[in-house]
């Protein structure tokens, strides 16, 4: 059993640019976003997990993300992966609130995620809040990589802009609860656990999450940039909860294990590599202004 968590905001372009060419030889571009209701069925049990989406700006990714209510796996092997990239830098994905992103929580029975995010840069990969998972001597392998790079097409000229805030805001759960609100400029949020039980018998369980976000964008003079407020409110929950709010530029949540419980038989192993890199000529000295 073992946990790995490594930040590197430092990092050099040489290495951002190869592990994003990496992930482009890996799979397409892919994105995601809206609504989504799903579960690991388990016989004909109607029971569902819920995920709700809201985002608005620019390379927004929510991603390889998990909310099973039960997850059973017997002496099998289960292999997921994920690519989540976007490298355009001017991919927006809308809102439904003119001020920003809003993601509010129903009613449901087991787990439930919500998440928004409004601005540039914001990832959100590789993270769980499954209720209950057993592996009886099989093996889950899951891997999650997400890399958002902006190279910048030359015309920004300095001029200030304004990013309007995002807020998740929680329903009521019978299961764990994660609200996660992002507003601005490279925030990661990535390879986090929020798993209620985890029992795994004479099996394997490894996952694996790497976040990237690279801005390479060149700009001309001064630009201010305002961004809302991000805030993550807790609805009514039965269950571990986890709220997070990043609002601004590199912030980073990444690779917590949670408050579950894992009974391990077996071997579980989770890592989580969180890069970012910002090269950006504009918006890039100074504080910023909420």
């Amino acid at each position: 059993m073992g946990q790995g968590r490594h930040a590197a905001p430092n990092a050099t372009v040489h290495k951002v640019r190869r592990a994003a060419a990496v992930v482009l030889a890996a799979g397409a571009l892919v994105s995601t976003g809206g609504t989504s209701a799903f579960a690991d069925g388990l016989g004909t049990i109607p029971l569902s997990g819920q995920a709700n989406t809201d985002q608005d700006g620019e390379q927004n990714l929510n991603c390889g993300n998990s909310a099973h209510l039960i997850r059973l796996n017997v002496a099998k092997t289960t292999h997921r992966e994920k690519d989540c990239v976007d490298t355009d830098g001017h991919t927006h994905r809308h809102s439904r609130h003119l001020d920003g992103a809003q993601a509010v929580g129903g009613t449901v029975l087991g787990p439930q995620v919500n998440t928004a995010q409004t601005g540039k840069q914001n990832l959100n990969c590789g993270n769980s809040a499954d209720l209950i998972t057993v592996n009886v001597a099989g093996t889950i392998n899951e891997e999650t990589t997400c890399a958002a790079v902006d190279r910048g097409d030359g015309q920004d000229h300095g001029h200030g802009g304004y990013v309007g805030g995002s807020k998740a805001l929680g329903g009521t759960s019978a299961g764990q609860q994660v609200n996660t609100a992002q507003t601005g400029k490279q925030n990661l949020n990535c390879g986090n656990s929020s798993n209620t039980v985890t029992l795994n018998v004479l099996g394997t369980i490894r996952k694996h999450t790497t976040c990237i976000a690279a801005d390479h964008s060149h700009g001309s003079g001064p630009a201010a940039v305002h961004r809302g407020p991000a805030s993550a409110d807790a609805g009514q929950v039965v269950g571990i909860e986890k709220n997070t709010a990043q609002n601004g530029r590199q912030n980073q949540a990444c690779g917590h294990r949670g408050d579950g419980i894992d009974l391990p038989l077996g071997q579980i192993k989770r890592e989580t590599r969180c890069i970012v890199q910002d090269n950006s000529a504009s918006d890039s000295g100074g504080p910023v202004p909420l």
